[in-house]
């Protein structure tokens, strides 16, 4: 049997606590199935899988990537249930995984906002490359907003006329968001992903993927703390639960992380302002980046 479709029938096992998985959680293991594994297999008709076994079909260079998408199913459930926490570390406990962001899910699900919140702090990565060196300039500000001077259908024109959805200075100006908040609008302009809740995860998932899931996986939990659980307070965001329960929200999340797993770069490694005069479409090209059937609506 498909490699893929054994991981299904493990992430069907991870779920199988008493009363069985829920429907969002079949839901995400059918979307995977389709939009991700490329499988046209029935997630009700698999049989479920034990740890020990996933693990042994598991390549241990792939073990990082199901170790994620069993936290990911972890967050799937609701209501939230302890025993699923307990389940899901014991698989990822036999893949040999050491994955901090188990903490958080578990943190989640026993409804401890605050200590979700003194654990991101604890667990979350510094900023690093462009993030970090936005926060030290003090004209970024200035600097992203003449990105209105950028050639038409550039990188750089595209965010500006991006950053006029919202109303607020920009980032690094006086009353805008933080300076690094800038690498996470690029990100949002170069993959095409609206900025609702569904289109924050998708996006997560698909900066996951382009680095083979080998970093970058606690921006996808922050947004499921943020979407899924509603159990991360962050700025006047307001948390939500349950967003993938969401009609389409399922399929976007596979299809992000089948658009990463696509790419050629690793896309949280771009350095957006070194290429804000390209255009826009060459900068996707040139990635691999494959566009989205329903674009953002300021990419249209």
């Amino acid at each position: 049997m498909d490699t893929d479709i054994q991981i299904a029938r493990g992430l069907i096992g991870a779920a199988s606590i008493p009363g069985g998985p829920t429907q969002e959680q079949m839901n995400l293991i059918q979307s995977l199935l389709h939009g991700y594994f490329g499988s046209d297999a029935d997630a009700e008709k698999l049989s479920a899988l034990s740890p020990e076994d996933l693990a042994a079909i598991v390549d241990p260079d792939d073990r990082h990537r199901v170790a994620d998408l069993l936290v990911v199913l972890e967050f799937c459930r609701h209501p939230y249930d302890e025993a699923q926490a307990d389940l899901v570390e014991k698989y990822v406990g036999a893949l040999g995984v050491d994955e901090p962001m188990l903490i958080l899910a578990r943190d989640a699900i026993q409804g401890e906002v605050e200590k979700v919140a003194a654990d991101w702090s604890r667990l979350n990565a510094p900023p690093s490359g462009e993030r970090a060196i936005a926060e030290q300039d003090r004209d970024y500000g200035a600097k992203l907003r003449a990105l209105e001077n950028c050639p038409p259908l550039s990188l750089g024109r595209t965010y500006f006329q991006y950053y006029q959805q919202f109303d607020s200075p920009f980032p690094g100006e006086d009353g805008g968001p933080h300076p690094s908040v800038a690498s996470h609008d690029f990100d949002h302009v170069i993959t095409g992903y609206d900025t609702d809740p569904p289109g924050e995860l998708a996006l997560q998932a698909m900066l996951l993927a382009s680095n083979g899931f080998q970093d970058h996986f606690s921006s996808l939990v922050a947004s499921l703390l943020l979407y899924e659980s509603a159990s991360l307070p962050f700025l006047t965001i307001i948390p939500k639960e349950a967003v993938l329960d969401r009609d389409g929200a399922m399929d976007l999340l596979a299809n992000g992380f089948l658009r990463g797993q696509m790419t050629t770069v690793d896309c949280r490694s771009l350095d957006h302002m070194a290429i804000v005069n390209r255009p826009l479409a060459e900068i996707r090209r040139d990635c691999g980046i494959e566009p989205l059937s329903q674009p953002a609506h300021w990419d249209r």
